[in-house]
């Protein structure tokens, strides 16, 4: 019998796309199938899952009877979540031994869980008893579960609501008002928790092995409405939200005449036009720009086919540019002044329905919108268009774009801008009759005190809506798991602070979509590595998190075909444990049934991702079993409640509440604890300057984030029982305390290598001299079989729908590794896609030291050491 690895996983691999002859990889696609005698990174995890009690909060951080928990969790989406009992055990089992301990269940209500039932308001119970199955695995395995209620539901005439054209995506906001929706929400999450699964004999709502309850994922009022996607609800939505707004006005001003008097205070009438040639009169040339580039087809022209036949401008576009905004036709060189309104005018019309964004912005460098920014909604027919903005800072240079044009005809006429435009409350409103109308985000040509008046009516909605559904989820339901609303930034910090934890999310380099949304054959990757970029997404997570409370990130991803996407997880494992997160989560392990692939077929999906599998154990050992010490110093960020109403009237958005928005550097957070102090009380030191630091070192000294080369970034991670490396090495060795790192030539000069001590080290030793068994991961270069890579402009990559077949093809990484021990205590071994044991090969010595030799010829990307 062969000998294995003690320590491993079961996964799959990950395919993405190269510019290498395929001959050069090897094939590695990390098995399902368990290694024999395996001891493995379940061992970390509780079993079974909430043996230990309830998952609660005491002094911000997650916690059971047995003390602190993290969490290393996945996602599951749609189907993934009902497996059947074979691929249940198999699943459970293989989630366990990657180190992850909970499971985010997604998706779920967008059509799986409804089954054969004729509707979505009646759960399937032969989905459901799948899904009691899975949940009862994962617990046996040690895995906790993350209850997603509302996701990707959409409410039609089935379910009793009428009008699907309009609403917004998955009906996102306007759940939060509609009274319908609310109580169909209400009837789902008790149908679903107070089930009893039949295999725990627990209800979920009592089930300590459910860490944790999501009301809806991704979706406020705020964020909705920033989005402009309530501008034009259908009937009888509008009705309902306009009457809403109305009782309360009602309920602040009393009565019109009261109303009116507060409204009409700044009122600014129009003024002079700012811009040349607006009705172009004559050729544009000289007055409006047409940018494009090398890639862009577009024309201009001055046809009499404007509304009354005026004259108007007509851009065909054929082909848009090497990037999404190219064309975009601008018109520059006039200047703004802050707290002034301005207001918009035009005529609009294309040859089919679309959508154009308008912006006005800087001139010149930073490029920073300057207050405008809309989506305007084309069709065949001439249609007026106003937009009242105000300008957030003086600029003498600005400029007014048309962008987004995607192929097609566009025709514009009596393009005006002019200070001025607002009003307040018009003689045929009253709030007697609730005709007083509901502002929209695209006309915001009301005075100050009116705007205030309807940003403080979104808050007190989102409040009501989620602080009503968190009292019915532990009240009326007795939920004993933890509650969250929704990720920070779509709705204000102090809303969403009253629930039980925060959450976020994030992704690296998200693809984008030129022309349709999700279109499997028109999209791109921007193929650049976060090492790059100091703190990049990771900070911006960091600015999220309020002090006092549990943090989570329950979706996180570097999205194929990133060449670089190793990178991600350990290097989030590595700043989360510093940060003292509670729970990251991959986005996502799978989408479908089909669990057990050899290739990559998609953006997210982990399941086959040889290299972000294979270094998963490094990822549960720095956040799980707490190897990152975490942050000696937290630098807070005082936000009041006043001053997030403050900052609400002024951005009108949720997305500028963060630490970062209130005087934070994000760059600290790879020094010292960051956090959002919702009490507002002042810090008592300044805040750390960090000018133009190109080296970033943890107040802890076990986090090293350096820039000082352009474009060779590294990070380390230096800990007792972890080492981590990943970014380009430059012919550079690396020290990470007593073990040397030297990485020899990878198709990118760049590779990410994980070391994970697996047993306790005995008093007085580390995990590094022994004895016991090292774990380590060595991943560069990963691809399908016959992908085809398409490089674009501007570091952006393809693969169109030519991801390639099985199986994944990896780089063996070289590299040499010293190991503060003899070379005669040390035995090193290849293991194979199971994680056994392959035969030992020798190890090397210098200057006492141990050295081990990995490279190619061994064929695959991770090894087990044994120090005797």
């Amino acid at each position: 019998m062969r000998r294995c690895c003690r320590f491993c996983l079961l996964l799959s691999v990950l395919p993405i796309a190269c510019p290498v002859a395929a001959e050069e990889l090897f094939p590695f696609v990390i098995s399902y199938d368990a290694p024999e005698n395996a001891t493995n990174v379940s061992a970390w995890l509780p079993r079974p899952a909430g043996k230990d009690g309830f998952v609660r909060v005491e002094d911000g951080r997650l916690v059971t009877d047995a003390g602190p928990i993290r969490f290393w969790g996945t996602n599951l989406c749609f189907e993934a979540c009902f497996p059947s009992h074979a691929q249940a055990e198999r699943l459970a089992a293989r989630l366990a031994r990657l180190g992850i301990n909970c499971v985010r269940m997604h998706h779920m209500d967008a059509r799986s869980i409804w089954g054969d039932s004729p509707n979505k308001l009646t759960i399937d119970p032969k989905q459901l008893e799948k899904l009691d199955y899975l949940i009862y695995q994962l617990k046996l395995h040690g895995v906790y579960t993350d209850i997603n209620l509302h996701v990707s539901r959409t409410l039609g005439e089935r379910e009793g609501f009428v009008s699907p054209e309009g609403r917004p995506n998955y009906d996102k906001g306007l759940d939060n008002f509609e009274p319908q929706m609310i109580e169909v929400q209400k009837k789902y999450a008790r149908d679903l928790l107070t089930h009893v699964n039949p295999y725990t004999e627990t209800s979920y709502a009592r089930e300590p092995a459910v860490a944790m309850v999501e009301i809806s994922n991704e979706d406020a009022l705020f964020a909705v409405w920033g989005w402009g996607q309530l501008d034009e609800l259908p009937e009888p939505y509008a009705t309902t939200f306009r009457r809403l707004w109305n009782a309360w006005l009602r309920q602040k001003h009393g009565d019109t005449e009261r109303l009116r008097k507060a409204w009409n205070v700044g009122q600014w009438p129009l003024g002079d036009e700012m811009l040349v040639n607006g009705d172009f009169q004559q050729p544009p040339a000289g007055d409006w720009a047409l940018e494009r580039d090398a890639r862009t087809e577009a024309r201009l022209s001055v046809e009499p086919a404007g509304p009354d036949g005026r004259r108007c401008l007509c851009l065909d576009v054929t082909r848009q540019g090497e990037v999404a905004w190219r064309p975009q036709l601008t018109q520059s060189g006039f200047a703004l002044k802050k707290d002034t309104p301005y207001t918009l005018t035009c005529y609009l019309r294309s040859d089919a329905p679309r959508s154009i964004d308008v912006n006005c912005m800087m001139a010149h460098d930073p490029w920073q919108r300057l207050g405008l920014s809309a989506s305007l909604k084309l069709d065949s027919q001439w249609k007026p268009y106003r937009q009242t903005f105000v300008a957030e800072r003086d600029d003498e240079n600005a400029r007014l774009t048309f962008t987004s044009l995607k192929p097609g005809r566009y025709e514009m006429a009596e393009v005006s801008l002019r200070p001025g435009g607002i009003v307040g409350l018009a003689s045929n409103q009253r709030l007697e009759d609730d005709s007083v109308p509901v502002l929209h985000r695209g006309q915001l040509d009301l005075t100050e005190a009116a705007r205030h008046d309807f940003i403080d009516f979104l808050w007190d909605t989102e409040r009501d809506y989620w602080w009503g559904l968190h009292r019915f989820l532990e009240s009326d339901l007795g939920v004993r798991p933890l509650v969250s609303g929704t990720q920070l930034s779509y709705s204000p910090a102090h809303v969403q602070a009253a629930l039980d934890y925060i959450d976020a999310h994030s992704y690296w380099k998200h693809p984008h979509f030129p022309g349709r949304p999700w279109d499997s054959r028109d999209w791109e990757v921007h193929n650049v590595a976060l090492v790059n970029e100091p703190g990049g997404t990771l900070s911006g997570l960091a600015v999220r998190r309020v002090a006092g409370m549990a943090f989570t990130v329950s979706e996180y991803n570097h999205p194929a075909p990133n060449s670089y996407a190793a990178e991600g997880f350990p290097m989030i494992a590595a700043l989360g444990g510093f940060q003292r997160w509670d729970g990251i989560f991959s986005f996502a392990y799978c989408h479908n049934a089909d669990f057990e692939p050899r290739r990559i077929g998609s953006f997210f999906d982990i399941k086959s991702d040889t290299s972000k599998l294979a270094h998963m154990p490094a990822c549960a050992a720095l956040l799980v079993r707490g190897d990152v010490a975490g942050a000696r110093k937290a630098v807070l960020a005082p936000v009041s409640a006043e001053a997030e109403r403050k900052q609400l009237h002024e951005t009108l958005s949720a997305w500028r509440l963060t630490a970062g928005d209130f005087g934070v550097d994000p760059r600290l957070a790879l020094r010292h604890a960051v956090a959002m102090q919702l009490d507002g009380k002042m810090p008592d030191t300044p805040l750390p300057d960090l000018d133009d630091t190109r080296v970033f070192v943890s107040d802890t000294g076990q986090l090293r984030w350096d820039v000082s080369r352009p474009g060779a970034g590294t990070f380390i991670a230096d800990t007792p029982r972890t080492k981590l490396f990943t970014g380009f090495v430059g012919g550079r060795t690396f020290e990470l305390g007593e073990v040397t790192l030297a990485i020899g030539k990878t198709r990118l000069d760049w590779a990410t290598v994980s070391m994970v001590a697996i047993d306790e080290p005995a008093k007085g030793r580390t995990g590094f001299n022994g004895p016991g068994r090292i774990l380590i991961a060595a991943t560069g270069w990963v691809q399908n079989r016959g992908a085809q890579l398409e490089q674009l402009p501007n570091d952006r990559v393809t693969l169109r729908n030519r991801w390639g077949d099985e199986p994944v093809l990896c780089e063996g990484v070289p590299a040499q590794i010293e190991l503060p021990v003899a070379a005669d205590r040390v035995r090193f071994y290849p293991l194979d896609e199971s994680g056994n044991r392959r035969a030992a090969v020798p190890c090397g010595s210098h200057e006492g030291n141990a050295r081990l030799e990995l490279g190619p010829r061994h064929k695959t990307v991770w090894y087990e050491v044994e120090v005797q």
